[in-house]
């Protein structure tokens, strides 16, 4: 979120008095018909009223009566490989960055590099999902909209992240291997079913659907723009 600081207000207060003072000069000048007369109304008010109108707006920001705060959240986005979570992910980062809303993506592409010798196994994968979800928690409690995007097969790490946050939107996407395969240009469902990878959720290791999830949605029948607005219009709603 944004708050004016007292220079903004301060430029903001000199911006509105010219305008305003320019106004009371004209309308001086046509009753009077003087113009020196017209000016110092003019330069008097706009000195008073400049004061007047910085303290009247300190006042009210340090009030907090009638504040809304816009609470932040973690949006965790889940599925198998190649279900799209990456891509929605950075779809939702544009439209909070349009609402100038503070966030932060967090993909397990990036944030793996973190992390270069976590493994696969259920337990490794637990432990990594359990470390981005305190990451996740801690954006959250400093007003920060954590967007993460990662495969997290198993319901222990996710609910496990879910129980760290305030406002924990789980969005699952439902997809199969077989679907997925075609966005996958890698060659990594080919290889997972020639058993040449292992730890592969979904193929060769187990994916846990979670019955908890705020939003599921079933790829197969649906486009990531819809979901993105599904998404968005659960959010706006919520919170």
């Amino acid at each position: 979120m944004f708050k004016d600081s007292k220079l903004r207000t301060i430029l903001k207060t000199i911006s509105w008095r010219i305008t305003a003072t320019t106004t009371t000069v004209i309308i001086v000048y046509l009753f009077t018909g003087q113009i020196q007369t017209a000016i110092e109304v003019g330069l008097m008010e706009m000195v008073a009223k400049m004061l007047i109108y910085y303290f009247h707006e300190r006042f009210w920001d340090n009030l907090k009566f009638g504040k809304i705060e816009v609470p932040s959240m973690v949006i965790w986005i889940t599925g198998i490989p190649f279900a799209g979570k990456t891509t929605l992910g950075d779809m939702l980062a544009k439209e909070f960055e349009k609402d100038q809303r503070k966030f932060q993506r967090l993909d397990s592409h990036t944030v793996r590099a973190l992390f270069p010798n976590v493994g696969f196994s259920k337990n490794e994968v637990n432990s990594h999902i359990k470390r981005v979800g305190h990451l996740a928690s801690i954006l959250e409690k400093n007003g920060i909209v954590a967007i993460a995007s990662f495969v997290s097969p198993y319901c222990e790490s996710r609910d496990f992240v879910r129980n760290l946050c305030t406002n924990f939107i789980e969005v699952h996407l439902e997809s199969t291997p077989e679907f997925a395969k075609q966005f996958d240009d890698k060659g990594f469902f080919e290889k997972a079913f020639k058993g040449e990878i292992e730890d592969v959720p979904g193929v060769t290791a187990d994916y846990e659907k979670s019955e908890m999830a705020e939003l599921t949605f079933d790829m197969q029948k649906t486009t990531l723009e819809k979901v993105k607005k599904e998404v968005m219009k659960y959010v706006k709603e919520k919170y």
